[in-house]
């Protein structure tokens, strides 16, 4: 019974994890490993979209320009071709390890992306019609004393 009830916790676990991970951006395939990206210690130039952070432990065995291309590997297999705030040197939160951790992006054109901005599919409070605000004169009369309240 208890054998049962485990197996079947474990299997809703593994059902909720499946289900709430999020997919990959279907703009921005995985590249080969070697792919050329554009490295900055801060933040890069140009028009870009964020794909997410990339994070890479290695043993202090290895060197740092081991560890280095092991971030810029998994830069590509994400599909970026920037990689930005890169750190200059490691964080070292283990005795023997080291951790590289940065953001991976790609560049987009800026002409075809911002001249245009695509309309939200809901519309938004600035979507509409433009309406002018009636001026002080036009205001609207005051209420009546037989509206103040007293009956």
């Amino acid at each position: 019974m208890f054998r049962r009830s485990f197996f079947a916790l474990v299997a809703v676990f593994a059902i909720a994890l499946a289900c709430s991970s999020k997919g990959r951006n279907p703009r921005y395939p995985r590249r080969a490993p070697g792919c050329p990206l554009t490295v900055y210690n801060g933040l890069p130039t140009g028009a870009w979209d964020d794909i997410g952070v990339v994070e890479v432990g290695c043993y202090l065995d290895e060197s740092e320009i081991a560890c280095l291309g092991r971030l810029r590997t998994e830069a590509c297999r994400m599909g970026g071709d920037i990689i930005y705030n890169v750190p200059k040197r490691a964080l070292r939160p283990l005795e023997r390890g080291m951790i590289y951790r940065a953001m991976v992006a790609h560049s987009r054109d800026a002409k075809t992306h911002d001249e245009a901005p695509a309309a939200h599919p809901t519309g938004d409070a600035g979507s509409g019609a433009i309406m002018l605000l009636p001026k002080a004169a036009e205001s609207p009369p005051a209420p009546s004393p037989a509206d103040a309240g007293t009956q």
